[in-house]
């Protein structure tokens, strides 16, 4: 499934870009269609920095993100890359107490925090907020002269980044220069501009048994249980390792395995990245052939974990189990081995063997890859080192089959019976 945001720079006085304004957008037509608010900013994140992923979206410039009152509340921003993201605050928004003291926290966590479309300044409440505002973003074209000059004033006084947004022309750009803004939005430099990527749906039932087990105290979270629903979902794994490289809590540490992804992130690191995909709503597997690749990659990762252990490799059979898991990634997200390996955080054997440098990784999934194929001449080669006969291989190959087979009849009765 296609997914859209469009970026549109942010330029300083030398004419660099700073950041980019992230925008949401539903096909490749360069036009905002209404959507809800909070919809609209979760689709945008999980489509910037998960599914597109900022490495090529922006090239690693901080992106701005406009978040609704709600999602402010909830936290949303605090789970991604202060690094990586400027929070921009809508003009709407009540500036209650609340929202203040969230600004607060965000500013001591070392967010940038920016107030948008700025045109009038009377509310008390703004002037609790200056404290903690990072950016102005002025709407040109809509402020009066009176309330402009205020608004630059206040800036210097605050100590407060100006930023003219809705710029289209030179004298326009030369003006705001002279009035102080250091940086620069508009058609002037450039149209938002449509960058697409490639979704990977996930399947409605295990995203419900997450949120099952996730709303129970966290005394009584079991964490064996989240990881097991997690091993059944490949578009699930795949966008908590995004997800993972994304966030505050991003690691240093090579992931080798999904139960180790799921002890970093942290149960309320999951219930907050599952509110956003609730605000995002869910989608099923429609496709025939997205289908039949989730299955499939189902299939390599029991048959890997489970030949880890003919191997004498049981130790790090969950990481077989991953490297199967994400063998086929590159074909669901049409994207190169290389390029999406790359982007996740993974132990360097496991994205080597993914890449198709030789290893043992690679060469159990080599297997599985052989029992797909039918290819007995690699089969004989390589099961002889082993010291594996054809039985014992054909016997995991369909217990492998059956579990996949399982979690589909179970995923498929779960919707109809819903």
């Amino acid at each position: 499934m296609e997914v859209f945001v469009a970026r549109q720079p942010i330029l300083t006085v030398e004419n660099d870009i700073f950041a980019y304004e992230l925008l949401y957008r539903n096909s490749e037509e360069n036009r905002f269609v209404p959507m809800e608010g909070s919809q609209a900013t979760s689709e945008v994140l999980m489509n910037s920095f998960v599914t597109i992923g900022l490495e090529r979206l922006s090239h690693n410039k901080p992106c701005f993100i406009n978040f609704t009152e709600d999602l402010l509340l909830e936290q949303v921003p605090e789970y991604f890359n202060s690094e990586q993201l400027v929070v921009e605050i809508l003009e709407h928004v009540s500036f209650s107490l609340d929202l203040i003291r969230v600004c607060r926290t965000l500013k001591e966590k070392g967010y940038l925090i920016a107030l948008d479309d700025v045109i009038d300044i009377d509310r008390p409440s703004v002037y609790e907020l200056l404290h903690y505002v990072d950016i102005l973003k002025v709407d040109i074209r809509e402020v009066t002269d009176e309330n402009r000059a205020r608004i630059i004033q206040l800036g210097k006084e605050y100590e407060v980044t100006l930023l003219a947004e809705k710029v289209e022309t030179h004298e326009e750009h030369q003006q705001c220069i002279e009035e102080g803004f250091s940086l620069f939005q508009g058609f002037y430099f450039s149209k938002p501009v449509i960058v697409k990527g490639m979704d990977i749906p996930f399947l409605s039932s295990t995203y419900f048994q997450m949120i099952k087990e996730l709303t129970a105290t966290n005394d009584d979270i079991n964490i064996e249980k989240v990881t097991e629903i997690m091993e059944q979902d490949l578009a699930l794994t795949y966008k908590l390792l995004r997800l993972i490289n994304s966030s505050q809590q991003r690691t240093r540490v090579p992931i080798q395995s999904i139960r180790q992804a799921v002890m970093l992130l942290g149960t309320e690191g999951l219930k907050k990245w599952l509110y956003v995909l609730s605000v995002e709503q869910t989608t099923a597997v429609t496709s025939t052939q997205s289908q039949l690749v989730i299955k499939t990659s189902l299939v390599r990762a029991k048959l890997c974990e489970q030949m880890a252990v003919r191997i004498r490799a049981e130790k790090k059979a969950d990481g077989y189990f991953l490297t199967g898991f994400m063998s086929l990634i590159d074909v669901i997200t049409q994207r190169p081995a290389h390029e999406v390996v790359g982007s996740l955080p993974l132990d360097e054997e496991i994205k080597n063997a993914l890449e198709g440098q030789q290893n043992t990784y690679r060469l159990v999934l080599d297997l599985a890859v052989a029992m797909e194929k039918a290819d007995f001449e690699w089969l004989e080669k390589h099961l002889a080192e082993w010291n594996l006969s054809y039985s014992e291989v054909f016997e995991v190959y369909g217990q492998a089959i059956a579990w996949s087979e399982q979690l589909y009849h179970d995923h498929f009765t779960d919707k109809v019976e819903r």
